[in-house]
């Protein structure tokens, strides 16, 4: 299992301006369609509900510095 890397989240971005659906990002990033559906849920900004990669890579580095350490 691997994280999206911030180049995937940008890819995201403009595949969904560009009216593609979940299925084919998934395709195209070369990931399952429960990740990139997993990423919108988890990533999207919550008063518009639309979805950013810079905003969604700004929240994956704070689950990240704030993740528990073994």
């Amino acid at each position: 299992m691997s994280h999206l890397t911030s180049e995937q989240r940008y890819t995201i971005g403009v595949l969904l301006d560009q009216n593609y659906n979940k299925s084919e990002i998934a395709i195209l990033i070369n990931k399952d369609k429960s990740v990139i559906t997993r990423e919108l849920k988890r990533n999207c900004d919550l008063r518009s509900g639309k979805y950013s990669s810079e905003l969604a890579q700004r929240k994956y580095d704070k689950r990240q510095i704030n993740k528990p350490k073994k």
